[in-house]
């Protein structure tokens, strides 16, 4: 019996097995963590979720899910709050805020800001009245249209709305709000000089219009929940943000009654830029936080106050309620200030973050009643199965093609491994290796920052920030530019590498073109790609009918696998080439030269994610252990920024934070990519089939929920 389980027959059916028996636990892993991450964001079916669109009011289609618990009824309407994710990310960020707000009985519309996820950027030629009629400018993003959806609802009570943005969606979120209350006051005024003309005296004319302004039907927030970013403060002299300083400041809200808190983690990568002060702690110190608040400085976290009181004399919880409930009559809306042990990112996943802004949302809109406790949440499980769902997808991809090996169309792909052209066999030959492989991981660090930069560009905000590849009609995504670009530098660094390394070293010890793992007869050739692309659509396919089914995402925190649009899909093909390139010269790196032909199979895979990614771990370990330890980036400035001749040119300094949160990505899947082109060289001893397949995911990975930028 023994030696029959050793026959090469055995095994081949016994690895048949295998790569099916793993292919279907990660299909039922997909399908059964859909099936219950819709039961927690359903609340167990008590919150009914719709997809929604709507055209906005400078022409685009806006995209956004409704969460509506079964509570909320026209006989008993519900609060309602809308939710506007960061510029990285589309409304499934939001996820564990819209699930606890939603079972806690607030109706919630989680919106796709402007070309991200299935919203539209505005067609050419728009502009809005209230920001001056500047040519396609619409700061707001969608979210003062996504406001006056509400009124379309019934079971929506339209005294009680409020807004939570984080990061872009908190700057998106107040513009919404200006232009809100702008519209109420410009609807105000007319009926008040129409009244006060039909002879009306002040008191009336004044009573009168205000009257006609809340009949006019626009939708206007009472509370704000502001994450991961500061007040919008303007420069007075032509209000913009660019320049404003402590002396020429203004915050256009201040004289709308809007309950506003501030939510800031005290390693928010973004804190010297956006709040002018470098250590994220010390955030309430900044005079925008001044401005945002009436004059008010230094308050520690937790604190509720009334705007404009300088003193910021403590209100407490019952006190807060009731200033808040009356600042429409009283036009003293409160203010509040919380900071929480966290990253800029970390707002979207941290529970004390989202208690936060579920008690201030209660004390402001639900006149302090707290059915649940703030920090009774259940959305971490479906965080859990988004990222189970995620990493299960993945697995898939590679165990589809491992099962597709097996049918005879295809079976003539196996073959035995050529030989690495690395065997260590003395001290030499190991500093040799030690050497080549340290210059490897090199380029990657050394080059991030400078090459990634500071890939934000928001078209209808007027963000368009310097960065060393910046979007264009063809390659229309600004931060997925800034990757490609990353790619093909790092990417020709390291073919030149491996060309020395091959002619001066490989050469001589005998290895040729046929241990690179590309050479394949045509027939060869095309099998391996025909199987990865069959691998790579089946389990996508996979990944819509989940989506339609649950209308949930495999998704966990900076990580997506995402159904995409059409217009992500024209982007996709436009991108590809340059990961075909990237990863087919990566999988030829990792097998012929990576890979040491006299070492253990876990010894090459350790090696082997260890270049995948070894250089930028290091680089990301240094520079947040650094924030950290002292509050402040390792690394905070993009090369090349600091100079005097940079600044007089551009107005300051760019900082490394968007780069920094989007390494986050790249080290999650970098190593599994690795780890898949070794598992498939090793059967088909080629770099064709891992290589093709992991660019297709890899994209996949980087662009499905990615922001369209022009």
């Amino acid at each position: 019996m023994e030696q029959q389980i050793r026959t090469p027959e055995t095994k081949a059916r016994f690895r048949v097995r295998a790569s099916v028996i793993v292919l279907v636990i990660a299909l039922l892993a997909m399908i059964i963590s859909s099936a219950v991450g819709k039961s927690i964001a359903t609340s167990g079916g008590s919150v009914t979720i719709q997809d929604i669109t709507f055209t906005t009011d400078v022409g685009a289609e806006s995209h956004a899910k409704l969460y509506i618990p079964e509570t909320a009824t026209a006989e008993t309407p519900a609060p309602a709050v809308v939710l506007c994710h960061g510029y990285t990310a589309s409304l499934d960020a939001m996820e564990p805020n819209a699930i606890e707000l939603s079972r806690r009985g607030y109706v919630v519309m989680a919106l796709d800001l402007y070309g991200h996820g299935d919203s539209t950027l505005p067609p050419d030629g728009y502009s809005q009245v209230e920001m001056g009629s500047v040519l396609n400018y619409a700061p707001d993003l969608g979210t003062y249209s996504a406001l006056q959806e509400f009124a379309k609802y019934d079971f929506v009570d339209l005294t009680k709305i409020g807004m939570l943005g984080h990061s872009m969606g908190t700057a998106a979120i107040q513009e919404g709000a200006y232009l809100a209350y702008t519209k109420w006051q410009a609807a105000y005024t007319a009926a008040y000089t129409e009244n006060l003309t039909a002879g009306m005296d002040e008191a009336t004319a004044a009573g009168a219009a205000y009257m006609s302004a809340m009949s006019s039907g626009i939708v206007l927030p009472g509370s704000m929940v502001l994450t991961g970013y500061n007040y919008n403060v303007r420069n007075i002299n032509d209000l913009t943000y660019i320049g404003v300083t402590a002396e020429n400041g203004v915050f256009p809200l201040y004289a709308a009654p809007v309950n506003i808190c501030t939510i800031q983690g005290w390693y928010d990568e973004f804190t010297e830029f956006l709040w002018g002060v470098s250590d994220a702690k010390e955030y309430t110190t900044s005079f925008k936080f001044a401005y945002g608040t009436g004059g008010v400085t230094n308050v520690p976290s937790g604190t509720y106050f009334m705007y404009g009181d300088t003193s910021a004399t403590p209100l407490s919880r019952e006190e807060a309620v009731t200033a808040a409930a009356s600042a429409a009559l009283t036009m003293v809306p409160i203010r509040a200030a919380y900071d929480f042990d966290g990253t800029h990112s970390d707002t979207y996943y941290d529970e004390t973050a989202i208690s936060y802004g579920i008690d201030f949302l209660d004390i402001t809109l639900k006149g302090g009643v707290t059915e649940l406790a703030p920090t009774d949440q259940v959305w971490h499980g479906r965080a859990a199965c988004g990222l189970i769902g995620l990493v299960a997808t993945l697995v898939a991809f590679v165990a589809l093609a491992l099962a597709l090996l097996h049918v005879p169309f295809f079976a003539t792909l196996k073959r035995t491994e050529p030989k690495s052209i690395t065997t260590v066999d003395n001290a030499k030959h190991g500093i040799r290796y030690a050497i080549i492989y340290i210059v490897c991981l090199l380029p990657a660090p050394l080059l991030y920052y400078w090459l990634i930069g500071y890939p934000y560009y928001m078209q209808p905000q007027w963000f368009m920030f310097v960065t060393k590849f910046m979007p264009n009609d063809f390659f229309n995504m600004a931060p997925v530019n800034s990757l490609m670009l990353f790619n093909i530098v790092i990417g020709v660094i390291l073919l030149v590498v491996y060309v020395l390394v091959f002619l001066l070293i490989a050469k001589k010890a005998g290895c040729g073109w046929e241990e690179t793992g590309l050479k394949l007869p045509i027939m060869q050739f095309v099998k391996s790609v025909v199987l990865a692309v069959i691998s790579f659509a089946a389990i996508y396919a996979v990944v819509y009918l989940c989506h339609a089914f649950s209308g949930t995402y495999f998704s966990f925190f900076k990580f997506n696998i995402m159904p995409m649009n059409a217009e992500h899909w024209i982007a996709f093909f436009k991108y590809l080439p340059v990961w075909l390139f990237f990863f087919l010269l990566v999988s030829v790196i990792y097998n012929s030269f990576t890979r040491i032909n006299n070492a253990p199979a876990w010894v090459n895979y350790v090696l082997i994610i260890v270049a995948s990614c070894g250089g930028l771990a290091v680089m990301f370990g240094y520079d947040y252990g650094t924030l950290f330890a002292t509050g402040v980036r390792g690394i905070p400035y993009i090369p090349g920024s600091t100079t005097a001749e940079w600044i007089a040119a551009n107005g300051f300094a760019y900082p490394t934070a968007l780069a920094g949160i989007m390494c986050f990505g790249l080290l999650f899947i970098l190593p599994l990519s690795a780890v898949g082109i070794r598992v498939l060289h090793k059967k088909t001893g080629n770099a064709w089939v891992g290589g093709v397949l992991a660019a297709l995911v890899t994209l996949t990975f980087t662009i499905s929920h990615m922001v369209v930028s022009i």
